[in-house]
């Protein structure tokens, strides 16, 4: 199907992207079996997601001269869910296209694995109810996150322990899994090197991300997530891209992102305990269905592992602390536009 064509039967806020990009002199004739990934923002239309993140994390002890484990493993559970209405209220294709994001519920839960899990006061249920405005590019990039680490910022204050005056002490949360997940929902739309142009099947392209990390340093780790159109398929008279995807660790960090804290602080809890946090390795795979008709991320799923080590604050023979972490992340479209 030709640009043209294409262009024609998309909604108008839909092709916002691919405009901006043929008057820039940077697109031409879509070749033949290229497909456009290119999202669609209707004004005042309320996308509404349903978002989760799972971590269990799995901490032991092991020789720094035999490898041998030592002791009994150590195993906690995190979860997210969340459902979060997304509102274009301005939308640009020259420019910057302002969406309205809602947090209209939020649940979490941390606890041992294998245990009964609790409900927490996570400083990230705070988020409940309240609403911020991200800018995005014309071909979805998040461009101004502002009023997001306004609001992360605040939500941030929560998770300190205010009876503890002689030193500021931090208890566990999941803001971060929170801002990944953001990211997640556009990344693999955005970081396309040439959307005018489409993407055929097998094609593949990367972006670094930030992954979630319930312990916050000053460099948090990264990883390459390499996206590949794995197939096109028709349902319901519609076209819809499956985007799969592959993951490993980064050596560089992302550094502009929302922080929801500052100064120097504690954590609570066993991670307290670690210091000088060293990310070896990271590896996983995703699948993300995006229609191509109504320029929609519909459902994305991913799920990996880290393996890491620590240090204690003071020495403990040859004893070198030892973290496996299993991460899945959902996100799925609750209604179809």
């Amino acid at each position: 199907m030709s640009l043209r064509k294409r262009l024609i039967s998309l909604p108008l806020y839909g092709v916002m992207g691919v405009v901006f990009l043929s008057l820039c002199g940077c697109g031409g004739p879509q070749k033949r079996g290229e497909n456009l990934l290119v999202v669609n923002f209707q004004k005042d239309k309320i996308l509404r997601y349903q978002m989760t993140s799972t971590r269990e994390t799995t901490l032991e002890l092991k020789s720094s001269s035999s490898g041998k484990k030592q002791g009994q493993p150590q195993k906690t559970i995190e979860s997210l869910e969340l459902v979060m209405a997304y509102k274009p209220i301005k939308a640009d294709p020259f420019g910057l296209t302002q969406i309205e994001c809602t947090c209209e519920s939020v649940k979490v839960s941390r606890g041992a694995l294998g245990g009964k899990n609790q409900t927490t006061g996570d400083a990230i249920k705070n988020l409940k109810g309240k609403s911020f405005v991200l800018e995005l590019s014309p071909v979805g990039k998040i461009e101004d996150f502002r009023q997001l680490e306004k609001v992360l910022s605040d939500i941030g204050t929560t998770a300190f322990d205010d009876s503890r005056k002689e030193m500021r002490v931090k208890n566990p949360d999941m803001i971060y899994d929170f801002v990944a997940l953001q990211w997640y929902l556009w990344d693999s739309v955005s970081s396309v090197p040439n959307p005018s142009e489409g993407v055929r099947r097998g094609m593949t392209w990367k972006n670094t991300q930030l992954i979630a990390w319930s312990v916050p340093i000053p460099h948090p780790p990264c990883r390459i997530a390499a996206f590949t159109l794995d197939s096109v398929k028709e349902e319901n008279n519609q076209q819809k891209a499956v985007i799969k995807s592959t993951y490993q660790f980064s050596p560089k960090t992302v550094e502009n992102f929302p922080k929801p804290y500052e100064g120097i602080f504690q954590m609570r809890g066993l991670f307290g305990f670690l210091r000088d946090y060293k990310f070896l390795s990271l590896t996983g795979q995703g699948e993300q269905i995006f229609n191509l008709t109504t320029g929609t991320v519909e459902s994305d799923a991913q799920q990996y592992e880290v393996q890491a080590q620590a240090a204690f604050p003071f020495p403990l023979g040859d004893s070198v602390p030892c973290l496996t972490i299993h991460q899945t992340t959902t996100i799925k479209l609750l209604h179809t536009p």
